[in-house]
């Protein structure tokens, strides 16, 4: 079997991908922005280049036997949905791809909020490598390490992703993490604009991570999970609904109660080690990459 992936949110699909490679399959992983290939690699494509478009529906046709398409949108799901015939098709949605809109067919998504608009679909959890995450850091259980916990002045791993953006309404973090700076509860490591195995690095050197707090959305993604998967207590939005249904291992918060609720776990090392430890157990059973290539690898023969 010789896979395509088509988009790669997050790195999700070169984490898959390099699995599969291990597996026997032969892989490849196309990607349509500068940014993530930096950090995550795979081919890139001048999606805008209507000659760079007709090469690549031209190999995917001739060359492959499985699309897995990751954020099925807009004029490539079109082509791509004309050309599929005889061909393993399964759509990934990751976010606003999907959220609000409707797709009855089956499906994978990443996050188990979107399932609301995907009446067939099923939820795949965000893998995690922890051979990568062991390659690219040099502390490989902080839990056990005596350096982190015993700091004063907490770190705090953020990565303020509103920032990428040309409005300022889902900030929900600056004005706290500055007022708790100034009180010298915390400083800051902001994870932005940074390799992948950088953005490894600056979780394990941190004490806390924050995640993000989206009403609008309910749940946490990569970012939070790769926090986990370090040992760190892990801080963010989780909807009533969801947490009851899959109880994650997260410290909740709301952005109206969000300076109260980290105060309170920079100052709570009970509840921090605890989160450290539970969160780790969390990540390794319910999203190891080898774990998820096989939910992958049923999804492909539906």
């Amino acid at each position: 079997m010789k896979i395509a992936h088509i988009n790669n949110i997050s790195g999700i699909a070169s984490v898959i991908a390099d699995y599969q490679r291990k597996q026997g399959y032969e892989v490849d992983v196309y990607v349509f922005n500068k940014k993530i290939y930096s950090q995550f690699g795979g081919t890139l494509v001048n999606y805008l280049s209507p000659l760079s478009r007709w090469r690549l529906l031209r190999k995917l046709k001739k060359e492959y036997d499985t699309w897995h398409y990751h954020y099925p949108y807009g004029t490539l799901k079109r082509s791509l949905e004309k050309r599929k015939q005889d061909k393993i098709y399964l759509k990934h949605y990751h976010g606003n791809d999907i959220r609000g809109k409707n797709d009855n067919d089956f499906c994978l998504v990443s996050t188990p909020d979107l399932l609301e608009y995907a009446p067939n679909g099923k939820w795949l959890p965000n893998p995690i490598d922890y051979n990568e995450i062991e390659r690219n850091t040099p502390i490989k259980n902080n839990f056990q390490n005596g350096e982190t916990k015993n700091r004063k002045i907490k770190q705090i791993a953020h990565y303020p992703y509103y920032k990428n953006y040309s409005t300022s309404s889902s900030d929900h973090y600056s004005k706290v993490l500055n007022e708790l700076k100034r009180e010298n509860k915390c400083e800051i490591i902001e994870v932005l604009n940074v390799s992948h195995s950088q953005t490894l690095q600056m979780i394990s050197s941190a004490d806390i991570v924050i995640g993000k707090i989206m009403p609008e959305v309910g749940w946490f993604g990569k970012f939070e999970l790769e926090g986990m998967a370090l040992n760190k207590p892990v801080i963010a939005y989780v909807s009533d609904y969801l947490y009851d249904k899959y109880k994650p291992p997260i410290y909740r918060t709301t952005k109206d109660t969000f300076k109260k609720d980290l105060t309170s776990l920079i100052e709570n090392r009970e509840e921090s080690d605890r989160l450290s430890k539970v969160g780790y157990e969390y990540v390794r059973k319910n999203h190891s990459i080898e774990n998820v290539f096989k939910i992958v690898r049923e999804c492909y023969s539906v």
